[in-house]
């Protein structure tokens, strides 16, 4: 169970903490604050699976990296990049 002032990591902020936990029956819901006034929201069971920008542990840069070129191709896919289209 994750509490109150536990230690988060953002993608993009950094370093922060859980600052509030809105207890559910089936996924608590977590408020965490970063640096410079960021905050975010995610789901008990998001964190704890590792799925979202905020995590447990430090997002290295070439994992961040990483995911930053898979939101470019599928902005490229969407038809929001260079112009490429796969329809052409």
């Amino acid at each position: 169970m994750i509490k109150q002032n536990t230690i988060v990591y953002h993608e993009l902020y950094g370093k922060g903490k859980v600052l509030d936990v809105k207890y559910r029956r089936g996924d608590s819901l977590l408020f965490c604050s970063f640096k410079k006034g960021k905050y975010g929201f995610i789901t008990e069971r998001q964190l704890i699976e590792g799925h979202g920008q905020i995590t447990l542990k430090p997002v290295s840069p070439s994992v961040r990296k990483k995911e930053m070129s898979l939101e470019e191709a599928l902005k490229d896919l969407m038809g929001g990049g260079d112009g490429y289209s796969p329809m052409n």
